[in-house]
């Protein structure tokens, strides 16, 4: 079966869109060689290693879901229509508060228009991705390169999954730029943030490959650890005193940077919990509604 054009197209830009990323991880990496007036690098120096490693590594996945696309691979579909929502909802979240949140005092309606225009582009992208690879054409075409490895596993499940196996590989990164933990309202830091972020990725990590494996202990784990985020989610941002300590931590980790940049927290904090809040409850829902997939093989 011939290749839907969709899926060539799909391909180079997400070749186009991966070397950006891994540009902008490079810059990140000059940037740390650049002094400010303050003798100061303008990021911090764990921070921007890490997110320049976790961009260089996103690029590098990219690059190799491109190749894959372009022989018809049925793992390169997937990786697309996982790729797809993590980009749909960071562009979801960046529209939200580009139209909700203030901008600074020098900016015009032109800059928010612009700001709207940025992360409007990889919305409209992420629509077309989870449309395309989504066809029956698309299927055929990929199940066609390799009939006998399809898959059961619902497409759903495969991306709560990977969501999964990236929120454990964030945690790995949070503790290389000695990221603080907020739980419960009060704010770890040093070893004790270590400890508990390896052992929420290593939790992470195991829900996600039980759920590749559709195993019944991880959906399980699964529904019930996105109970606690739920929870825990709520708690801080509605509870008075847990929110204000959160917006504390914030404020202070704003201030350390060497170029602090100005927004409002409370805004961003109300969007993250409504975006976090919705993004949990579908993945709960999904658990629940396909739990006959578990306890079969893939």
């Amino acid at each position: 079966m011939s290749k839907p054009a969709g899926v060539t197209a799909s391909a180079i830009v997400a070749i186009i869109g991966s070397t950006f990323i891994m540009v902008v991880g490079s810059l990140m990496v000059v940037a740390l060689l650049i002094e400010t007036p303050q003798g100061k690098p303008p990021i911090s120096v764990p921070l921007g290693v890490a997110v320049a490693a976790m961009y260089m590594m996103f690029a590098g996945l990219g690059i190799w879901t491109s190749i894959g696309l372009f022989r018809l691979r049925p793992w390169a579909r997937t990786s697309m229509i996982v790729f797809a929502g993590f980009l749909g909802v960071i562009a979801i979240f960046g529209l939200a508060m580009t139209i909700a949140g203030p901008m600074p005092a020098t900016s015009g309606q032109g800059f928010r228009l612009g700001l709207a225009v940025l992360f409007a582009i990889p919305l409209a992208i992420s629509v077309w991705w989870l449309i395309q690879f989504n066809t029956r054409s698309t299927k055929a075409a990929f199940a066609a390169s390799a009939p006998d490895t399809e898959s059961r596993r619902p497409a759903s499940i495969t991306i709560i999954a990977w969501m999964s196996i990236a929120g454990g590989v964030s945690c790995v990164f949070a503790i290389f730029a000695r990221a603080p933990l907020f739980l419960l309202g009060a704010t770890l830091t040093g070893s004790v943030a270590g400890v508990l972020y390896a052992l929420f990725g290593a939790l992470s990590l195991f829900i996600g490959k039980g759920l590749l494996d559709l195993r019944e202990e991880a959906r399980i784990l699964g529904i019930g650890w996105c109970g606690v985020t739920f929870v825990h989610m709520g708690l801080v941002t509605l509870v008075p005193p847990l929110r204000a300590r959160l917006l504390e931590m914030q404020r202070t980790l704003t201030q350390d940077q060497p170029d602090p940049v100005s927004f409002d927290l409370a805004m961003m904090t109300n969007v993250t919990f409504v975006l976090s809040a919705m993004l949990v409850g579908t993945a709960i829902w999904f658990l629940i509604r396909n739990h006959d997939a578990f306890g079969r093989e893939t």
